[in-house]
């Protein structure tokens, strides 16, 4: 029963914002949902080895080049499915991909976990 009110509470879980004067619903679990489950525990365990972080357009990135082979395979493929996440989202608000995905990506940089690696409008690396 417990799982299920958490899996509810997140699916409501909705995340308000303000794009061109218009009010635009994203929800957490939209992006959650963006990650396979064996993506998702190679890139926590990434974020952890200082390997792969967050970049404020809203996609992962490679903070080591020489990652391994599955850890660039997992990035990739929760990109793609941000990347989807994102254009449904902008289609449905009429706004740009670009616009959700930054703004998407100030939210995951906010929520990060203490020392996971993020990128600002630099380009460089720094710990949260």
């Amino acid at each position: 029963m417990m799982k299920l009110a958490t899996k509810f509470t997140s699916a409501v879980l909705a995340l308000s914002l303000s794009v061109g004067g218009f009010a635009l619903s994203a929800s957490y679990a939209s992006v959650a949902m963006a990650q396979t489950t064996s993506s998702k525990a190679i890139v926590d365990q990434a974020k952890t080895d200082n390997l792969v972080g967050e970049r404020i357009d809203g996609y992962l990135a490679l903070v080591n080049a020489n990652a391994p082979a599955h850890v660039q395979a997992a990035v990739n493929e929760i990109n793609i499915r941000r990347k989807s996440v994102y254009t449904k989202l902008a289609r449905s608000g009429g706004t740009e991909v670009a616009v959700i995905a930054r703004l998407s990506g100030e939210k995951l940089i906010a929520k990060a976990a203490p020392s996971t690696k993020i990128m600002g409008d630099d380009g460089v690396w720094r710990t949260r």
